[in-house]
């Protein structure tokens, strides 16, 4: 798996202390895509609710943005990236009954599922993609 993982500011700790096992979860996500190079980048608040304005034009946070990137003549560019906003995550993970690294850990499979192709823009796709990242962080438990 070529993932690079990155943290900006804001992202604490926990999200450092479980970076293989981040790369780990984006390459079940990505399945046959695990080849092509990723980037990872788990941040604080500002820094995604910027990109999230930029991009998708929504003046909020959110917990995770996957952007497939273009073809790029320079062998090794990264295909995609993956931002996971770390405070959201924590109140995700409070809200839920689990950890901050379980979280993170949904949030990047669910973000590479997203590079791969899986939509959640109805309902039926979100319990699609819900049973595929449950599936998959199953494999990575083992």
């Amino acid at each position: 798996m070529a993932a690079s993982v990155f943290f900006g500011p804001g992202a604490g700790k926990e999200a450092q202390a479980a970076r293989r096992l981040l790369a780990r979860a984006a390459a079940l996500g990505l399945g046959r895509n695990a080849a092509r190079p990723v980037n990872l980048v788990y941040t604080g608040g500002p820094g995604i609710k910027a990109l999230n304005r930029r991009f998708l034009r929504h003046d909020r946070l959110t917990d995770v943005i996957a952007f497939n990137l273009p073809p790029a003549p320079v062998p090794g560019s990264p295909w995609g990236e993956i931002y996971i906003c770390v405070p959201v995550a924590a109140r995700q993970a409070r809200a839920m009954g689990h950890s901050l690294r379980t979280e993170l850990l949904i949030l990047t499979v669910h973000g590479a599922l997203h590079l791969s192709g899986m939509d959640d823009a109805t309902p039926a796709l979100r319990r699609a993609m819900n049973v595929r990242t449950a599936a998959l962080l199953k494999k990575l438990s083992r």
